[in-house]
């Protein structure tokens, strides 16, 4: 078995040291720091926007948004009833959440089966995809808006 090294590196942003163990020189290859599971990319920007105090978008519609942002990694999206028992929040405050966002154009509808829908987070915002697969589905859907901060037309009373 080759003799091992460590090598600290330093995250500049938080200050969190992560050390990593490498083979001795001539000792065979480099170890591989594959983490598990499915990696994704979000806009830094607009996830920020949606945390902004005059957003429109309150925490339970954040929730709502990450669950169904990550269950779009998983399988495709998710119903509201499916983000109301692992948040623990009613169905139908779920639904009215999930409606809201897909106005904004926030959440997409997956999926439609009878009554019950499937929302995915808008590729503008949250992907799993390469670059150009990103480019080419975003260019399918309009940008989201938040709901603060809505342009054109006025929501009717």
């Amino acid at each position: 078995m080759p003799s091992q090294r460590g090598r600290e590196l330093v995250n500049t942003a938080t200050g969190e040291v992560h050390e990593l163990w490498e083979p001795e020189e001539g000792g065979g290859q480099r170890r591989t720091y594959n983490l598990g599971g499915r990696h994704g990319q979000f806009s830094f920007e607009r996830v920020l926007a949606m945390l902004d105090g005059d957003s429109g978008i309150t925490g339970d519609a954040f929730r709502v948004f990450w669950y169904c942002g990550i269950a779009t990694y998983q399988s495709g999206g998710a119903t509201a009833k499916e983000a109301a028992k692992h948040l623990k929040l009613t169905p139908q405050a779920t639904r009215r959440i999930a409606k809201e966002l897909s106005e904004n154009k926030l959440l997409l509808v997956a999926d439609v089966v009878g009554r019950t829908i499937k929302y995915k987070a808008s590729p503008h915002i949250v992907s799993s995809l390469s670059g150009a697969e990103q480019s080419e589905e975003a260019a399918a859907y309009h940008l989201p808006t938040l709901p603060g901060r809505r342009t054109g037309a006025k929501r009717r009373a």
